[in-house]
């Protein structure tokens, strides 16, 4: 652009005009270089539209697969004798049995805005209903049992979930749900009725057993476990699940005795979203520099009133640190994620109680001298035709 032409004007043309070169003379080097794709041509690249919209969803669908696993699973619904407990009602059709339809009510819930503290930076935490029985739906699985030959379920919550504005009492971002399993009390054949409670902790590390609240509806606050909160390392542990506790009653054979036999569950069951990573970061906001300041998130928690925050950063969708293995990759599909859950419902004999101890302890086959048979095959003839 620096070169200097001397242009005629047509006005002033004649055969005897000056020749003059108009052309800009090029230079042509053989130099090599590397070209990238956005060098040749401007392309959309879906792999990454779909990794960055993966990453800034955050609503999700939930559904998955479910198991009872109980001896009060299958029960008459009008049991009165021990020896009940081991005579399930097998009929498919029989309505007259305990199940998980008539035991349960679903909701789904997260961890809430406030928590009970016991002192020495241990509280209880508290869980808020975000769906309700009337948003989960609960069906047979077809052709599909467990290994006790029992019916499997499948579960669905009927409405999606964006949890881009949940945080904890402590500010952090939600990284579970929790499906909340609420045991339905029966008037059985028995005169006393079952009935339900809770764990109640303590500042002096005691628990004691609570009423439960029933009749829940979206917002209700619920109380929850026992954790542990470390400010400095953004961490929070829990040191005791919830733990509820129903109570049957039930006569020996012959009807006389009455025995109040005690189980035990834990009713909040994780639903994983996300993970936190292992690292943890400090930052001052008052730092001058932009790329210390803008890299804490939101949801950071001040340590001081000089400007401190702490943080760990949100794990992305579909990556696993390779030290700890932890992570999550589920499907994205019309701009939400669904997670697939395996759940068991687990309602065990609750072994403390002196009383239910005694009755499982004195269980008897009717033929105990087959547990004192000793296998008549030799480790050595395995493999070997019979």
């Amino acid at each position: 652009m620096d070169d200097k032409l001397k242009i005629l004007l047509n006005s002033r043309k004649n055969v005897e005009s000056v020749d003059v070169d108009n052309f800009k003379k090029i230079q042509i080097l053989n130099k090599e270089f590397e070209f990238t794709e956005y060098n040749i041509r401007n392309v959309i690249n879906a792999t990454e539209i779909f990794y960055q919209e993966r990453e800034d969803n955050e609503i999700y669908r939930i559904y998955g697969r479910l198991e009872y696993l109980s001896l009060l699973n299958n029960l008459d619904l009008n049991y009165v004798l021990i020896r009940d407990l081991y005579n399930p009602i097998i009929d498919h059709n029989d309505n007259n049995k305990k199940t998980v339809f008539n035991s349960f009510d679903f909701y789904l819930t997260k961890p809430s805005t406030s928590a009970i503290s016991l002192g020495n930076d241990n509280y209880v935490r508290r869980f808020e209903v975000i769906a309700t029985p009337n948003d989960f739906e609960l069906s047979n699985a077809g052709f599909s049992t467990n290994v006790f030959g029992e019916q499997t379920y499948q579960f669905n919550f009927n409405k999606d979930f964006d949890v881009s504005q949940y945080f904890d009492k402590f500010g952090f971002p939600i990284t579970e749900l929790f499906l909340y399993v609420l045991y339905k009390p029966h008037n059985n054949g028995v005169n006393n009725p079952e009935t339900v409670q809770r764990t109640v902790f303590s500042t002096t590390g005691l628990t004691s057993k609570g009423s439960i609240a029933t009749n829940l509806t979206i917002g209700s606050d619920i109380y929850g476990d026992k954790i542990n909160y470390d400010l400095n390392n953004y961490s929070q542990e829990i040191l005791l699940d919830q733990t509820y506790y129903i109570t049957t009653s039930f006569y020996e054979t012959g009807g006389v005795t009455e025995r109040k036999i005690v189980w035990k569950y834990n009713p909040f069951i994780p639903i994983r979203l996300r993970y936190l990573s292992e690292d943890l970061y400090k930052a001052n906001s008052g730092d001058t520099s932009y790329e210390t300041t803008s890299q804490i998130p939101e949801y950071a928690t001040k340590l001081d009133d000089n400007g401190n925050f702490v943080w760990r950063n949100i794990l992305p969708q579909g990556y696993f640190d390779p030290l700890t293995n932890i992570g999550v990759d589920y499907p994205f599909v019309n701009k939400k994620s669904y997670l697939f859950n395996s759940i068991i419902i687990d309602i065990v004999p609750d072994l403390s109680d002196v009383t239910t101890y005694n009755v499982f302890r004195n269980i008897k086959f009717e033929d105990p001298t087959i547990l004192n048979e000793t296998p008549s095959d030799n480790i050595d003839n395995i493999g070997n035709p019979c």
